[in-house]
């Protein structure tokens, strides 16, 4: 589905001029397209599966306000973490955008040792990707919306995880923005592609950029107060 196809509500809070990218907030200086992260999560994902056929992902996250490379005048608002393949044990990337950190990712994974998709595994990537085609906008409009959440509390988490023993389907997406105040848990969205959990995170933007709960924690929210009291 194409950004144009949403709701007039979402589109009408993602391009509100007064909600333009903050001056401070990091993430924006790289100028390569951000279609480009479309191509990298491919690249990535084939790869992630070939190592790990029974299950993989990794969690894309966006920091605004990010000190991290200050001293050495790098941008570093876009992180990847992920398992090591066979490892336990977790690993971290850091860049100015989100296709060159997941670019990192890669990267690291080829350390380990050159491991070759399957036509099978290729075949899967490819079918999903071509129908999550777009979901790069989303991220770029959600991500300027991120902006306006207070400093300590600004950002959202993407993950995206391959589960092919799952029967509602092999891909789970995730997205999470923080509550302001509330260290856990986030508002969050899941869903089986990225259009999907992004669009729903973005048609709720208006309750999210108020600091107020939405996705699952207004669901949850909406249920307790329909319960009788007693």
């Amino acid at each position: 589905m194409a950004w144009d196809q949403l709701s007039g509500d979402a589109r009408s809070v993602a391009y509100r001029e007064d909600l333009a990218v903050s001056p401070n907030a990091k993430g924006w200086s790289d100028l390569r397209p951000w279609s480009q992260v479309e191509q990298a999560t491919t690249t990535v994902l084939a790869t992630m599966i070939a190592r790990d056929p029974a299950g993989c992902g990794f969690t894309l996250a966006y920091v605004p306000y990010s000190r991290l490379g200050e001293d050495q005048g790098a941008d570093l608002s876009w992180e990847v973490n992920f398992g090591l393949p066979h490892s336990g044990e977790d690993a971290y990337e850091l860049a100015g955008h989100p296709a060159a950190v997941i670019d990192e990712l890669t990267k690291t994974l080829s350390t380990a040792g050159e491991v070759s998709a399957s036509s099978e595994v290729d075949d899967l990537v490819q079918g999903a990707s071509r129908s999550w085609q777009g979901w790069s906008q989303l991220l770029a409009d959600a991500a300027r919306l991120c902006c306006h959440l207070p400093d300590e509390d600004a950002g959202m988490d993407v993950s995206v995880g391959y589960s092919p023993a799952e029967q509602s389907g092999p891909w789970i997406w995730t997205v999470a923005i923080p509550v302001p105040g509330t260290e856990y848990p986030a508002s969050e969205w899941e869903g089986s592609s990225p259009l999907e959990v992004l669009r729903a995170a973005l048609e709720e933007a208006d309750s999210w950029l108020q600091g107020l709960p939405a996705g699952h924690l207004r669901v949850l929210l909406a249920q307790e107060s329909s319960q009788p009291l007693t």
